[in-house]
């Protein structure tokens, strides 16, 4: 089966989000605990990251934690941090290596491009604008707007259908191994896992079609694929 598009996840695939966390924190200090000490913020960034979750913990539950957490003066109402959070994440936001190249190359081979994110709009988009790379997507689905979330089937049934493409031909790049990978098997499409550092856990039933550690790679993968 001809291969027709490319669909990516958003975080930690296309965006470098351990950077932008760290560049978040930044900002987390500067506003919040700006006379902290060089501990006193070692701590701040160790707790953020606990609460984070990568990314996977509901934001509402970790402003609840860094509350409980850290040594606040006059901690911010949740509706206050939230609203910092989502205006300063995207302006942090750094793309992974070799993003636009790769971009640019897999569309001149004619492929569609997708995003398939979850989160919401506002950060969702603020972080693709950042990135400046809008004009490579033929559609982004984003879990908020879409009603539903990775890895339920129906948010990559949407991103097909918006691509007007079978899922036996299309692939899907993410880092997570259940939202991503056995999301995209579930729904018939091939997964491609990005990791930069983690291992499969082959007692899965679900196996990446391929594993690649930076992005460029995709078009190794792609070559390959028309070799064979």
């Amino acid at each position: 089966m001809t291969l027709k598009a490319i669909i990516f996840d958003l975080d930690e695939t296309l965006t470098d989000r351990r950077a932008a966390i760290n560049s978040f924190i930044e900002r987390l200090i500067a506003r919040y605990f700006p006379d902290s000490d060089v501990n006193t913020q070692f701590m701040i960034a160790k707790r953020f990251k606990e609460a984070d979750h990568n990314g996977y913990r509901d934001k509402h539950e970790v402003y609840e934690m860094l509350v409980e957490h850290l040594q606040w003066v006059n901690p911010p109402m949740a509706n206050e941090y939230l609203t910092f959070f989502r205006e300063a994440i995207p302006l942090c936001i750094q793309p992974m290596d070799q993003l636009s190249p790769m971009l640019h190359e897999l569309k001149s081979m004619g492929l569609k491009l997708g995003i398939i994110t979850n989160g919401t709009v506002q950060v969702q988009e603020g972080k693709i604008r950042q990135l400046g790379i809008r004009e490579y997507f033929d559609s982004i689905v984003i879990s908020e707007e879409a009603g539903v979330k990775k890895p339920d089937p129906r948010i990559y049934m949407r991103a097909l259908d918006l691509l007007n493409v079978l899922p036996s031909e299309t692939w899907f790049v993410g880092d997570h191994p259940h939202n991503d990978i056995i999301g995209a098997a579930q729904s018939g499409i091939k997964p491609i896992w990005f990791t930069r550092d983690g291992n499969w856990d082959y007692s899965e039933e679900v196996k990446p079609y391929r594993t690649i550690h930076r992005l460029e790679e995709l078009i190794r993968i792609y070559n390959e694929h028309y070799e064979s």
